[in-house]
């Protein structure tokens, strides 16, 4: 079982570190002379990936380890002597809980103190001059400024803007925010300077008061940028599940709402629990299938895998969104897969 575990770890984690990469592409690039620090952060997010990447392991260990015991008749054998399909998937369930409780202490005491340090990291990173990691398509804030490009260039150190709109915050509780649009902009050392722009502006009542075209404009936006990182909100999966109970604490004697909370609590502490559901879905299923080979376990893993990372994906959009309770939401993976997992085991029984 050891080697299939191993071997699934280790080609989900493959995998799921390239999206490290992808979602970070645009930092990545605007920073490539600091390569120390953008290896540093890719590895520092690592930790949560691994997370993911240990329920397929077990799923894969389990699934290969029962398929060459059915296929070689053993399985046979042990019920033929009267001996129950739990006692035969006992030892594997033994492996599951002590992953779990490796997981578990590896989520708060080594992924927690990593994606606190990748904070940090993307900081410095982000504060550093340079060309901006902006993407296109993508509304962001800063300061008083928002931001919406429609497509990015690199040219060397500049950035090369297309499309740019920048909306600025009203100076009065009644006001209408400020439109800039341009044409294009050059961004070099966090000074944008626009090209071909019209401004609009309009008073309290919603009438135009102001309507005028430039042909260049220049936009000082590093003090904006800066404080934009710094100030922002430390994320959940950086915070332990002791502080994640305190936040929750906090919110709900302030009478706040605590829901993203309770989705990342439910999260933590179900995520640990995957790697034992997975082999208790999987065991019945390769000892049903398994004497069709070696592939078929595989197979099999592959299916529940995937149903696996598609339900925690649906649940966590839902919990967000309100279309399902936080809490049920964060363990929905352990809800569904037990149940499955136990129906399967008595089946086969």
């Amino acid at each position: 079982m050891t080697v299939p575990f191993v071997a699934g770890f280790a080609v989900v984690l493959i995998l799921l570190v390239g999206n490290i990469v992808y979602n970070n592409i645009s930092l990545i690039v605007s920073r490539l002379s600091m390569w120390p620090q953008v290896l540093y952060y890719i590895l520092l997010k690592t930790p949560y990936f691994v997370m993911l990447a240990l329920p397929a392991g077990a799923l894969f260990g389990c699934s290969l380890a029962i398929s060459r015991l059915t296929r070689d008749s053993e399985a046979t054998m042990m019920r033929m002597a009267g001996i129950s399909v739990k006692r035969i998937l006992l030892p594997v369930f033994v492996v599951g809980v002590l992953i779990c409780c490796i997981a578990y202490v590896f989520q708060e005491r080594v992924m927690v103190w990593a994606e606190k340090e990748s904070t940090q990291v993307f900081q410095r990173l982000w504060s550093t001059p340079g060309p901006l990691p902006i993407e296109a398509k993508v509304v962001f804030w800063a300061d008083n400024y928002c931001f919406y490009v429609n497509t990015v260039q690199h040219q060397g150190r500049d950035l090369i803007l297309r499309k740019v709109h920048i909306y600025e915050s009203p100076a009065t509780v009644n006001g209408f925010p400020t439109l800039t649009t341009a044409e294009y902009a050059i961004e070099r050392d966090r000074v944008w300077t626009l090209h071909n722009g019209t401004v609009f502006r309009m008073g309290d009542s919603g009438d135009p008061e102001l309507y005028g075209h430039f042909d260049t404009m220049k936009l000082n936006l590093h003090h904006a940028l800066t404080d934009y990182v710094s100030q922002s909100q430390k994320p959940t999966e950086a915070m332990s599940i002791g502080e994640l109970r305190k936040q929750m604490d906090t919110l709900r004697k302030s009478g706040l709402n605590a829901d993203k909370y309770r989705l990342e609590y439910g999260y933590k502490l179900a995520i640990p629990l995957s790697s034992l559901v997975l082999m208790l879905c999987v065991g019945p299923l390769s000892l049903r299938f398994g004497r069709s080979g070696g592939f078929m376990g595989v197979l099999i893993g592959i299916i529940i895998l995937f149903f696996y990372w598609n339900v925690i994906l649906f649940s966590r959009v839902l919990g967000e969104t309100g279309g399902l309770s936080p809490t049920i939401a964060g363990w929905s993976e352990v809800i569904i897969f037990s149940a499955l997992g136990a129906f399967l085991l008595w089946k086969v029984e």
